[in-house]
């Protein structure tokens, strides 16, 4: 195989975290007792992204991430709640979602029926993202998980594909393979590393970032040919 190693992001790739952000900001909201509008959960996933980007380029760090994000979303709805505690709540309720995206665990399970070695490399907190990890019964599939807030350093900076390597074992790059939706962590952080990378982009959207990956997918099944399932 010309990659025994897949290196698996999870939201957006393999979870369905647009579902999961639906559901706990829907949660949210009622306990704050705030009337949710048809607007509110767009306003949010556009700021909770560009608030993750600052901290991707290292701008802010995880606990002004945890304020900032809700701090800016309450501004902009017109509302006065604890920004912090408003956090707290939401945390609590995306760390029980386990939504996959359609035939993420088909894909895995065939990778690992070919005896490939699976790793899932994410950008998250670590008390949403290993109880996600668990309750969607995912955890067993990956011979390596890492989480940023775990280690201290986010993709795409080499720090946590260097972390990554290290737990699989240093195998060769030319080994190994990146599959994410992020040009900005995903893509840029696999070519800076010197591996090979998948962008999966289901919206077939354009790429002007600058950061090309080795092979594009818009469903998860387009990725058994790549490698050979």
């Amino acid at each position: 195989m010309r990659y025994p190693w897949i290196l698996f992001d999870a939201d957006d790739t393999l979870f369905d975290f647009h579902r999961s952000a639906r559901h706990a900001l829907a949660l949210t909201l009622a306990h704050f007792k705030i009337t949710p509008q048809a607007d509110h959960l767009q306003t949010y996933e556009y700021i909770n992204k560009a608030a993750w980007a600052e901290f991707e380029r290292q701008e802010i760090n995880t606990l002004e991430l945890r304020k900032v994000r809700f701090e800016r979303f309450l501004d902009a709805i017109g509302e006065w709640r604890d920004p912090l505690e408003m956090n707290g709540h939401y945390l609590a309720e995306l760390s029980r979602t386990e939504f996959l995206l359609e035939g993420a665990r088909e894909l895995v399970e065939e990778c690992l029926v070919k005896k490939f070695r699976l790793g899932l490399i994410t950008n998250g907190l670590k008390e949403v993202q290993r109880p996600r990890i668990t309750k969607a019964r995912m955890e067993t599939y990956f011979d390596v998980i890492v989480v940023s807030d775990e280690i201290g350093v986010a993709k795409p900076h080499s720090g946590f594909f260097e972390h990554a390597f290290v737990e699989m074992g240093q195998p060769e790059k030319a080994e190994v393979l990146v599959v994410g939706d992020s040009l900005s962590s995903d893509i840029q952080g696999g070519n800076n590393f010197g591996v090979d990378t998948c962008w999966y982009n289901p919206k077939k959207a354009g790429n002007s970032s600058g950061h090309a990956p080795v092979y594009e997918i818009s469903h998860l099944n387009d990725l058994k040919k790549i490698i050979g399932l």
